[in-house]
């Protein structure tokens, strides 16, 4: 579902903005320090309900101002009436309405405007630990699984009464107790993690073959269930109980799952370039914003903050005429104009203006 009318105030350093963005690519063209970047970033602190530039959110509440505001007007499409949807935050906190009605829940904000983000960090998909490749996945199964995050709120519950249970000494009996609800958790994410993630290495797959990245092999994506494959999770939770007291928290789970991503059969983080990693997150996270946008209620937004600081020219011009057949809406920060076909904003001293 595109954003059809986006307004903003208090915004780090832009002016108060209203924005009649396009279906399709929305280029967003300025000089560095201009504000294009917050633009995507409220959009993210709308559908996410936080920024991905900083972990406090007082730094993005402008100077001149004790309160920020975005606002955005979904567009109607075949399988769901327009929307309109708006968060409101200060020190104390935020405050979201979605369709005229007050609404606390994050998630619910998610559902309704699935995000993308592309941008300059974003190789840390690859170079970083399993749990930015968890998140990753996490995110993409809220989106095409209804049932999964019932599930996942179940498993991290059980999860912290273990941890909690661990901590404070229980016994054998209690441990046993928790267990046996958690391990059937468990099995529930990791079937449907895995039945997903088979999904994914074909949509992968298909796509480094459209794209015509260049590569040092075919790429793979596989599921590691956060325990040892040759053994059962409940052998895998008893054996590791002693440890478990000791450290105060439960080691093995799927709450310690990865995403494996592999390159020409050898481990991607470790056997790949800066460059290929760039290449490889840019990958995944087409394959993710393609696969939830075959979820026609809630079509996701793509956000691309800065893609020469991720691809070269010709990636980057793959890329972008990939783009250009694609039904969904895009938005791109750039310091240079882009292709003629896409709705033109020039973002100066956070100001806006549609570029005729």
């Amino acid at each position: 579902m595109s954003v059809e009318h986006l307004s903003i105030r208090g915004f780090r350093n832009l002016a108060s903005v209203e924005l009649e963005p396009a279906p399709g690519i929305n280029w967003l063209v300025g000089e560095n320090g201009a504000g294009k970047t917050s633009v995507l970033e409220a959009l993210f602190v709308l559908a996410r309900g936080r920024s991905f530039r900083s972990n406090q959110m007082g730094a993005v509440i402008g100077h001149e101002s004790d309160h920020l505001m975005v606002v955005a007007h979904l567009a109607k499409n075949d399988h769901r009436p327009g929307v309109v949807m708006g968060v409101e935050r200060d020190e104390g906190g935020w405050r979201g309405r979605l369709g005229g009605n007050d609404c606390q829940r994050v998630s619910d904000f998610a559902r309704h405007l699935p995000v993308v983000l592309l941008e300059p960090d974003s190789h840390r998909l690859v170079s970083d630990g399993p749990q930015v490749r968890r998140q990753y996945l996490d995110w993409v199964m809220f989106h095409v699984e209804p049932s999964y995050l019932p599930a996942w709120q179940r498993y991290q519950k059980l999860l912290k009464q273990r941890n909690a249970a661990l901590k404070t000494g229980a016994t054998h009996e209690l441990l046993n107790a928790i267990d046996a609800p958690m391990i059937q958790s468990a099995e529930v994410l990791n079937e449907l993690r895995a039945a997903h993630v088979s999904e994914l290495e074909q949509t992968v797959t298909a796509l480094a073959e459209t794209l015509g990245l260049r590569l040092p092999g075919v790429v793979g994506i596989g599921y590691r269930p956060g325990h040892a494959a040759d053994q059962a999770l409940a052998d895998a939770l008893l054996d590791q109980r002693e440890r478990d007291r000791e450290a105060g928290f439960t080691r093995v789970g799927p709450h310690r799952a990865d995403l494996v991503v592999r390159v020409g059969g050898y481990p991607a983080a470790q056997e790949s370039s800066r460059g290929q990693q760039k290449l490889l997150a840019t990958l995944l996270l087409l394959a993710k914003w393609e696969s939830l946008s075959a979820q026609p209620e809630h079509p996701p937004i793509l956000l691309v903050d800065d893609p020469v600081s991720e691809l070269d020219q010709d990636h980057l011009q793959r890329v972008m005429d990939w783009l250009s057949g694609q039904e969904q809406q895009v938005w791109v920060t750039a310091t240079e104009t882009g292709p003629k076909a896409v709705k033109m904003f020039h973002v100066e001293r956070g100001q806006i203006r549609t570029v005729v």
